[in-house]
């Protein structure tokens, strides 16, 4: 069903879209229709200093979502469904919250997850419907010059928020919300990086304590990807459409800006700026405006002279010098990546995980003295990779062809609404490998998107346009099949869950020496060189060991397959976790496993111990027979190299506990939740529900 079916005088007049008939004036009462969005904005440092900066987008859209419900029309913009399949898959990562997911933390669930899916699911729901409410606006009710000054303001006030943690990060901030919210409460991290107003992220990025700036946001990240986003709306509504007051006070901020992004120190905030210079240049190329190029060039040139003349210039040389992090984040996107193809590569697991200790170590874990040590959980650094952690790959393709959809849409570059959604969605297409764009990014895009689409329809009246009402139409024909399969699917999911063989689990605790050490001959050493606790627990799993549990390489293989190796974070306590699907003698065999690792570890010490010290008495003898005074310091270091040796201990340890057996959770919820998604995989083939073409 068409808007044209639906209401014919909004196909005579694509532009109208509420109940205002034609010829009739348009009423004003109170306040105008936009308020929530200015609201929204303009109240942005109010809201952050009270804490409840990352609940207006949410509480502000429910204003939205009343205004649109009083319309008789009701339009969405091309390639909404691909945004609404992934709003069901969202929804759809309920039923995995207690899922585990491969490399991460095994168990937990319950209520924190629960309550940071509904979190992300009513941000979701706040950008869809901000989309919706952008597109079906009049001009004469938001003109794009109207929007983009508004939304510039996000770039002023990120820009003197990033001078604030520039100049003073340092300065302590609580919120209002903080000082009435239980501590119990405000302590919880998640809690805490919603509701606390900080300045900036202490960082060691240089190798020494950075102030990386974030205010008026709850990361540096969120910072720079809203400053990279908000920019081309600052100059459209500010440089081009402002008033003499906005041209006056652009240069300005524009120049101040310059000091909290380098010191941002924040590499895809640049990309974004060196993408957008080059598609500007592009752009006035293809428009043939020569002057307005020439002018922008020279404004580069004086922009990049003055640059070169300060020490920001060193700065951006030493981030790059510095690329630490490139190596954590590759190792992190892997991880990611393949927990969620081997895990659930479908529907996800509905949010984040913790990881299993660290890239460096399986004991690895945050310290005081090393916060940073804790490696990211999965499915963060990145909104896609998110996305594709808590939605699966089929959740992360819906999301991406959304925005590819919206990007070819706006390709034309014909006005400059269309112009600019084109140049906000690849910016957000770089961002979302590197950024969580969850929030404040991802509203501004789709205000973006919407505006550019809202000016492709005027120019494409005689085109059909989807409503609410016809999408509903569309559903509710369908509704039977739909039901059905969906059914189907779950009736398939519980019984591959029903199905699938119980398991146990069983886990021994060893507690390792100080701990075992490799013993070393070079006599410049004065003492042993240590092992970690990774060396043990490959040794675990070896053949050395698993040949003195059973003999047999088949049931070697076997045991290895069911074994998981771990660590309790930043001690030297070594978890063997045995799952098998026979409970009857699974203690014993833990129990043997570790008895044989430890006897394994001893014997290799005590053969190793015999061969550095006879390597340890020949060097000695040699520096004996020589009988010179110079070799007085060689003896000394050798006989202490020797007592080193002798004090050695070859005990690994000792095992303090077997725990188990208990039953491994089915996964019941994972298995429902996935039949259900491929359920409505095969209906959305069979009745062709997607994006329509026009």
């Amino acid at each position: 069903m068409s808007v044209a079916q639906v209401a014919p005088d909004l196909a005579a007049n694509p532009a109208r879209t509420d109940a205002t008939q034609p010829g009739e004036p348009r009423r004003r009462r109170g306040l105008p229709v936009t308020w929530p969005l200015t609201a929204l904005i303009l109240g942005l440092p109010l809201w952050w200093l009270i804490g409840i900066a990352r609940f207006m987008p949410i509480a502000l859209a429910l204003v939205m979502l009343a205004q649109l419900w009083r319309r008789r029309v009701v339009a969405l913009p091309a390639g909404f469904g691909w945004w609404l399949v992934f709003l069901v898959w969202v929804g759809l990562g309920i039923f995995v919250l207690t899922a585990n997911a491969p490399g991460a933390v095994p168990g937990g669930g319950g209520f924190s997850r629960l309550v940071v899916w509904g979190f992300t699911l009513a941000t979701y729901l706040s950008a869809t419907v901000a989309l919706i409410w952008m597109a079906n606006l009049r001009e004469d009710e938001l003109t794009f010059a109207d929007l983009a000054r508004t939304v510039g303001w996000l770039f002023v006030f990120s820009t003197v928020g990033g001078l604030l943690g520039v100049f003073a990060a340092q300065v302590e901030l609580r919120s209002l919300l903080e000082l009435v919210l239980p501590r119990g409460f405000t302590s919880n991290s998640f809690v805490r990086s919603l509701i606390h107003p900080g300045l900036a992220d202490i960082q060691s990025v240089l190798g020494r304590p950075e102030a990386r700036p974030k205010a008026p946001f709850p990361y540096a990240n969120t910072w720079g990807s809203v400053i990279a986003l908000s920019l081309p709306f600052f100059l459209v509504g500010w440089v081009k459409y402002g008033t003499r007051r906005h041209r006056l006070a652009a240069p300005v901020v524009l120049a101040l800006s310059m000091i909290p992004i380098v010191y941002s120190l924040n590499r895809g905030l640049w990309a974004c700026l060196a993408v957008g210079v080059v598609f500007y240049v592009v752009l006035q190329i293809r428009k043939g405006r020569i002057g307005a190029l020439l002018v922008a060039s020279a404004a580069l040139v004086a922009g990049v002279a003055i640059f070169m003349a300060t020490p920001l210039s060193t700065i951006v040389g030493e981030r790059f010098e510095n690329q630490h992090s490139n190596d954590r984040r590759g190792q992190l996107l892997v991880e990611t990546v393949e927990s969620a193809v081997n895990g659930s590569p479908i529907v996800g697991f509905g949010g984040t995980r913790d990881v299993q200790g660290s890239f460096a170590s399986i004991a690895g874990g945050a310290t005081p003295d090393c916060p940073a040590c804790r490696v990211p959980p999965l499915g963060t650094q990145g909104q896609l990779w998110m996305v594709m952690f808590s939605q699966g790959v089929v959740g992360a393709v819906f999301f991406v062809c959304f925005f590819i959809a919206a990007l070819w849409r706006s390709s034309g570059l014909s006005t400059l609404p269309e112009a600019m959604a084109f140049c906000l969605v690849l910016f957000f297409l770089i961002q979302i490998f590197i950024y969580d764009t969850g929030g404040m990014p991802m509203l501004i895009v789709m205000l973006g998107i919407a505006a550019g689409w809202r000016e492709w329809r005027t120019r494409h009246s005689e085109r059909r346009v989807d409503t609410v009402r016809s999408l509903a139409a569309d559903i509710a024909r369908r509704r039977v099949l739909i039901a059905v399969l969906a059914l189907l699917g779950i009736v398939g999911g519980a019984g591959v869950a029903m199905l699938t063989p119980p398991y146990y689990l069983v886990r021994g605790y060893i507690l390792l020496t100080n701990p075992p050490s490799y013993l070393q001959t070079e006599v410049d050493d004065s003492e042993p060189r240590q092992t970690t606790i990774d060396t043990e627990a490959a040794l675990v799993v070896s053949r050395q060991t698993l040949e003195r549990v059973d003999p047999d390489p088949a049931v070697q293989a076997q045991i290895r397959d069911g074994l998981q190796i771990t660590a309790i974070p930043n001690t030297q306590v070594l978890l063997i976790t045995l799952q098998s699907g026979d409970p009857s003698d699974m203690e014993e065999r833990v129990a043997l496993i570790a008895e044989s690792y430890l006897d394994t570890r001893r014997l290799y010490l005590e053969v190793r111990r015999s061969q550095v010290l006879a390597d340890l008495y020949d060097q000695l003898a040699e520096v004996v027979s020589l009988g010179v005074s110079e070799s007085n310091t060689d003896r000394s270091q050798l006989e202490q190299a020797v007592f080193n040796t002798l004090v050695t201990p070859t005990s690994a340890g000792e095992t303090i506990r077997i725990a188990g057996p208990w039953q491994g959770t089915r996964e019941f919820g994972k298995q429902v939740g996935t039949g259900l998604a491929i359920g409505l995989l095969v209906a959305a083939a069979i009745v062709g529900y997607r994006p329509r073409r026009d």
